[in-house]
Parts: C-alpha cells; sequence; structure tokens
C-alpha cells in the first residue's frame, strides 16, 4: 500500500514576524514532511525551529486559540514502529537529541496556561535510523522528563512525548472540566506508581466532565488502568499498551472500544472487568481469558466485531483462543466480524485444529478473514468451516498472505479433507479474495453457489 503523503508540507513557524507571533489566534511550529524535503537535508532547519519555538513562546503573554507544537516528521512514511521496550519512527530525525527536558517542561506548561481550545505536542523519540547522536545521548544516560499538562479550558489535547518518563499530578474534582478529546502516547510510566493510579483518576468522570474520545497509544509500563469514565465517552482506544495486565472500564455512554496490541492481557494473570452498556464497536485482539474475565457488560449490544484475533491451532501454553471464543459466543447481536488469523509453529503432536469451538454465527451478514503467517495447510479446513458458519453472510473478504507450502506432517489435521468442498452461500453478495498465490485450491475449496 502506498503511504499517504498527506500533511508532508514544509516547515512552518521559522519566519513568524512580531505581529503574528504577539496576536494571532493560532500559533503552529511544524519540521518539514521529511527530513530530506525537497531534496535538501533539512536537519538543521529543524534544530532552528527548536530555538524559534522558544522564543515565540517567551514573547507571547496572550492566550493563543490553537497552538501546535509537532516536531515529527507527518510524511506517510514515518511509521512509529513499536518494538517491546521502546519504539522509533521510520525516518531519522537528526535534531530529536536537541529536545530536552527542559523544552518539554516550558512547552507544556505553555500550553497549560495559554492554549484555550486545542493544544498539540510531538516529539520524536530518542532511538531511531540514522541517529547517532541520540545513541551517543543514549549510552550518556540521557533520559526525557515530564509532567503531564492540567488546563480546565482545553478541549482538545494530543500529547506524543518522544517515550518520556511521565509524571501525573494528583487532579482535584473538575480539572479537565472542558477537555472533550485526548491523545497520549509514547511514554513510559512506572508500574503500580502514584502516577499509574492518578493516571487513572485523572481521566474519570470527577476529573474529565465532558471526555467523548480518548486514546492511549504506545504507552509502556502502565500495568493497570481502572477508567470510570464519563457518560459522555464514546470512543476509547487503547493501543500498543505492552504492560497493562488489568482493565476496569465503567463506560455507561461508550459506543466504540477498541483494545489491539495490548498482549500482556492474555497472559495468565491478566483480568478484566468491562461495563459499557450501549457498546456498539469492539475491536480486540488481546481479550483475557474467560476465567478472568470478572465482568462483561455490554457484549449482547455489539453490532461490529474487528480485530478479533484466532490462531489456527491450539497449542497447550502457547496458544491460546479462549478470550476470542467468549466474544463470538456473546456478541450475538454482531452483524459484522473481522478476523484474524495466524498459524501456530508446526511439528507439534500436541496441536488441535480449532475450527470446531468457534460457535455457529448465523447473524452475520459482513465477514472479514486476513490471514497473516503460515502455511495455507493450517487454514484451508478452518476458513472453509469458518465460512459455512456465517450461514448469512452476504458480503466476504478474504486476503491470505501466507506461503502456499504443501504439508509435510503425515499426520496432520489437514489430511483427508476433501478439497473438492462445495459451500452454499445463497445470500452472497460480494466477495472478494486478495494474496494467495500458486495454487487453485482456494477456488477448489471455495466454490459457492450463489
Amino acid at each position: 500500500m502506498k503511504p499517504d503523503m498527506e500533511g508532508a508540507g514544509p516547515i512552518a513557524g521559522l519566519d513568524y514576524d512580531d505581529d503574528h507571533v504577539m496576536r494571532s489566534p493560532v500559533l503552529r511550529f511544524a519540521v518539514a514532511g521529511t527530513p530530506f524535503s525537497g531534496g535538501v537535508d533539512r536537519t538543521e532547519e529543524s534544530r532552528q525551529l527548536i530555538a524559534a519555538v522558544d522564543a515565540a513562546l517567551a514573547r507571547r503573554a496572550a492566550d493563543v486559540e490553537a497552538l501546535e507544537i509537532n516536531f515529527v516528521h507527518s510524511s506517510g512514511y514515518n511509521r512509529y514502529v513499536s518494538l517491546t521496550s521502546r519504539g522509533f519512527y521510520a525516518l531519522p530525525h537528526g535534531h530529536a537529541v536537541d529536545i530536552t527536558s527542559a523544552h518539554l517542561d516550558a512547552w507544556l506548561r505553555f500550553g497549560e496556561r495559554h492554549a484555550a481550545r486545542s493544544f498539540t505536542l510531538a516529539v520524536p523519540t530518542l532511538s531511531g535510523p540514522g541517529r547517532k547522536a541520540a545513541a551517543a545521548a543514549a549510552a550518556a544516560g540521557m533520559k526525557r522528563l515530564a509532567e503531564f499538562p492540567a488546563s480546565a479550558r482545553t478541549e482538545t489535547m494530543s500529547l506524543s512525548l518522544g517515550e518520556a518518563s511521565l509524571t501525573v499530578p494528583a487532579a482535584g474534582a473538575g480539572a479537565f472540566r472542558a477537555l472533550g478529546d485526548l491523545l497520549l502516547g509514547q511514554v513510559w510510566i512506572e508500574p503500580g506508581s502514584a502516577d499509574e493510579r492518578n493516571l487513572s483518576h485523572l481521566l474519570s468522570s470527577s476529573c474529565c466532565l465532558q471526555l467523548r474520545r480518548l486514546r492511549l497509544v504506545h504507552i509502556t509500563g502502565l500495568a493497570a488502568l481502572r477508567l470510570g469514565a464519563a457518560a459522555t465517552l464514546e470512543e476509547l482506544r487503547l493501543d500498543h499498551l505492552g504492560d497493562m495486565a488489568s482493565l476496569e472500564l465503567d463506560a455507561p455512554g461508550l459506543r466504540e472500544l477498541y483494545v489491539t496490541e495490548c498482549f500482556m492481557m492474555v497472559s495468565k494473570g491478566a483480568t478484566a472487568a468491562i461495563s459499557a452498556p450501549r457498546l456498539e464497536t469492539l475491536a480486540c485482539d488481546s481479550m483475557c481469558h474467560p476465567d478472568r474475565l470478572l465482568q462483561f457488560d455490554g457484549a449482547a449490544t455489539v453490532r461490529r466485531l474487528e480485530k478479533i484475533f484466532l490462531w489456527s491451532h491450539v497449542l497447550p501454553g502457547r496458544c491460546c483462543n479462549a478470550g476470542a471464543l467468549w466474544l463470538l459466543q456473546h456478541c450475538t447481536a454482531a452483524d459484522s466480524l473481522s478476523l484474524e488469523m495466524s498459524s501456530a509453529m508446526e511439528g507439534d503432536d500436541t496441536e488441535e485444529m480449532v475450527r470446531t469451538s468457534v460457535p455457529q454465527l448465523p447473524s452475520i451478514t459482513s465477514l472479514t478473514i486476513d490471514v497473516n503467517l503460515g502455511r495455507w495447510h493450517n487454514f484451508k479446513a478452518f476458513i472453509a468451516e469458518l465460512v459455512t458458519k456465517c450461514s448469512r453472510v452476504e458480503h466476504l473478504s478474504i486476503d491470505i498472505q501466507c506461503a502456499n507450502n504443501a504439508c509435510l506432517k503425515a499426520q496432520c489435521s489437514c489430511k483427508g479433507k476433501d478439497d473438492d468442498q462445495k459451500i452454499s452461500m445463497e445470500r452472497l453478495r460480494e466477495a472478494k479474495i486478495t494474496g494467495f498465490r500458486g495454487s487453485k485450491a482456494l477456488f477448489v475449496s471455495f466454490r459457492t453457489k450463489v
């Protein structure tokens, strides 16, 4: 897929005159879309922007309607790559090492006091491609520190803090009374600390009275989230919270919940308790075991299930589908289902094909299946039976990104299956099958009667 290049424009904020700095309702500072925009190395230009931001904010005494400080290249090529304990941007940010804790503190405090409606701050990580200076800084023990800004006026806040260690002060009632949209990402929080507890409290109904949309992304260290949200909260995204093993959520107005890449939630000790009686969309590839799902009020109202992850085979102690199967069994009103599938490693005699555990899904009219890693033989029968269980499907999409290798296991569960299987799909209106390479097996398995 071609990356989205929208927003990959020139640098903004280096040439503001005095009148703009002092009077404009909007102050926007942003590095160029790429570090080599226009075929020119923009690193020095980006470094100059750091000083320009400091100078402008020091002179500005009045409030601003909107403040944006963005030192992350906006090109679609500049994806954030997440690893177990850290992440980095795909494009080099040579100016990253010049952004210190003192800069973060000055910018956060200005936004806290003067951003009347919206405040955006984005800084690159110290690690990343082509970062010799950053590597030297890391070796010398350089670490960014940041304190969460408190503002009773700001309505929209987006903070991507380059893996800074985040302090979260205790917030009083109504401390964020105007906040309606919050993104917090790329920070580290001490697990089990007061900062972790204070973050949950800060996001609660007593502090955020009007919060409608909340996104917590790429946060390291956050082991537990206990959120008693305001009735106004409609969308919650928890993405790449790699250490979260406990989720307590009470959100009476929530319509959309996304829990993705939070893989500690499938660990043995993970627990969840969810109350969202108006939930309509659930995207979850990281559901804990049903034995540790203490509560889930709202499963019966879900209409769209997305990113449900299944292993093709269950390997005891390694690959478990229990949480995903529970969702399929209990979200009975869902008419749209999006599944992601991967294969367990071959060569284990204890593997068990999981397809028979999937319940009948007669309410599903739209089915999307993404097959990620593994050999086609592991998925062929599974997909065929899954489609059969969605007896009323009208829209079918299958994307297969796996090698088409023949099965080498003499006693594999795929042996002896009828490749000439016919599936009656009388309600099918649209089918799209992509990504498969080099075999007729797909078409044999999915001959359909429309």
